[in-house]
């Protein structure tokens, strides 16, 4: 397998799921440890986000095609696979976390934070890569409604 270096810059590529791997061992440890003492309150804002963001995707995705924009469809053709898979994974982790007492005294619920946390970062890479490659193509006018002089 040879090295591609187009989708280093990418959510789902080595740089993105590595973070996102990094910080849900971290958050995971942090929880087992009993740092996070209010770790409901937390997951109830990574569920809000993810609905938050579910409504955004939704909504550029409709913009995309109402409007026929080129930056549009470019960023998401670029970031939808992994901004999808960041919101579900947050979704289901936090419906699961939000259903059982969560105690750091059992390594399966320690896991499930881990998990969240882990999607939940991948989702806000994601999203934050998402309205970066937006900024970009509109500062380089690659729309089709812009002209170059």
């Amino acid at each position: 397998m040879s090295y591609n270096g187009k989708y280093n810059s990418t959510a789902c590529g080595f740089i993105g799921v590595l973070t996102s791997i990094a910080i849900g061992v971290i958050i995971g440890i942090l929880f087992a440890l009993g740092f996070i003492p209010n770790i409901v309150t937390a997951v109830w804002i990574a569920f809000g986000l993810a609905v938050l963001t579910l409504v955004i995707l939704v909504i550029a995705v409709f913009l995309a095609v109402y409007t026929e924009s080129k930056i549009l469809s470019k960023c998401l053709k670029r970031y939808i696979s992994c901004l999808m898979a960041g919101i579900l994974g947050t979704l289901i982790s936090a419906l699961a976390a939000l259903s059982i007492v969560l105690n750091p005294a059992f390594i399966s619920v320690v896991i499930l934070v881990g998990i969240g946390a882990f999607f939940t970062s991948l989702m806000i890479i994601s999203l934050v890569l998402f309205v970066l490659c937006i900024v970009d193509k509109l500062h380089r006018n690659d729309g089709v409604f812009c002209t170059k002089d």
